[in-house]
């Protein structure tokens, strides 16, 4: 009986499992890729950014999420031109709160306003311009600005555990959910370039 209760069910022991190496095959003629480990920001946040992200080209991409990063200014003419990123991951909760950890995403179909993940867009800027430098460096006659962001993904990382102490000789937990971020880019110039020969 002592045995099994240290056994965990399947879903809870993948819970503590971190997602490790790039979950897509690196195919692709001209790829540069980028990953980071371990970084302590929500897995929300950054699921949202990346959702939004995807199939730009990278310039548009860090310029998206510049425009996001303007909630931060001090000044409000700024502040007010900030981009928002639209969330649309929701719990499903039946009293439809806008806030709170059982929120709901945007309805389907046009999107109102979003939020303003500043930390996470911070990190995602970060990421990009290290795979455009990783592009740079792999090929030298391609603009990294023009290549598109073909697979990007945010995966639960390690857990930091900690404890926060408490009256009475308890401790509550306190843990910081990390998260692994990846970004694919690609160049698909080459196959523009083959059809307008063609014709």
């Amino acid at each position: 009986m002592a045995g099994r209760k240290h056994q965990m069910d399947r879903r809870s022991k993948r819970r503590e499992l971190s997602q490790k190496g790039y979950t897509q095959l690196l195919q692709g003629s001209r790829l540069a890729t980028a990953r980071a480990k371990n970084v302590d920001m929500h897995v929300k946040h950054c699921f949202e950014v990346a959702r939004a992200i995807k199939n730009k080209t990278a310039g548009e991409a860090v310029e998206f999420l510049n425009n996001v990063l303007k909630i931060d200014s001090d000044r409000a003419d700024i502040r007010r031109k900030a981009t928002p990123v639209p969330y649309r991951l929701g719990s499903g909760n039946k009293k439809r709160r806008r806030s709170g950890p059982s929120m709901v995403g945007h309805r389907k179909g046009k999107v109102g306003p979003g939020r303003y993940p500043v930390k996470a867009s911070r990190e995602f800027i970060k990421l990009i311009k290290s795979c455009m430098e990783n592009a740079r460096h792999q090929y030298e006659d391609l603009e990294p600005e023009d290549m598109f962001i073909t697979h990007v993904a945010a995966h639960r990382g390690e857990i930091k555990r900690g404890w926060i102490p408490r009256a009475r000789g308890r401790a509550s937990p306190s843990n910081h959910y990390r998260v692994n971020l990846e970004i694919f880019l690609e160049d698909f110039s080459d196959y523009e370039d083959e059809d307008e020969d063609e014709f």
